[in-house]
């Protein structure tokens, strides 16, 4: 759930002042790096090297996990998201890429997310650190 949790977030686009209120210091630490800040905080070796290829525009090669190398391929280049095992993460890439559903997606925070992403509210997302990371996106 982290790992899926961290691919939904690494391609938000968040308001850096608002990334002190997460609670988890790799996502904090992603937060910041792609709003002006460094990637080199993060712990996270597959975190870092999304955060690096979002900023740089860079590839996602360096990145271990095959659902993460995915998703971050289908965003940066316009791939396929059909790849992906997770079901979760592959409808949220395939909402977020290539204008698909949300609806498909168990998990209620991250389908709450996943509308917000798409213009909807953040206040139907009960975890803190999902909302305060939506909440920062929206500004």
């Amino acid at each position: 759930m982290k790992l899926f949790l961290a691919m939904l977030l690494m391609f938000s686009g968040y308001a850096f002042a608002g990334c002190g209120s997460i609670s988890d210091p790799d996502q904090r630490a992603y937060c910041e790096g792609t709003n002006g800040g460094t990637c080199g905080r993060i712990s996270n070796m597959d975190l870092r090297a999304s955060c690096e290829s979002q900023r740089s525009g860079g590839s996602c090669g360096t990145i271990n996990d095959m659902d993460m190398r995915a998703y971050c391929e289908a965003r940066a280049r316009g791939g396929s998201c059909g790849t992906i095992n997770n079901m979760d993460m592959r409808a949220a890439c395939d909402a977020e890429t290539h204008g698909g559903t949300c609806g498909t997606i168990n998990d209620m925070d991250q389908r709450a997310l996943c509308e917000a992403r798409k213009g909807g509210s953040c206040g139907s997302i009960n975890n803190m650190d999902l909302r305060n990371k939506c909440e920062a996106m929206k500004r």
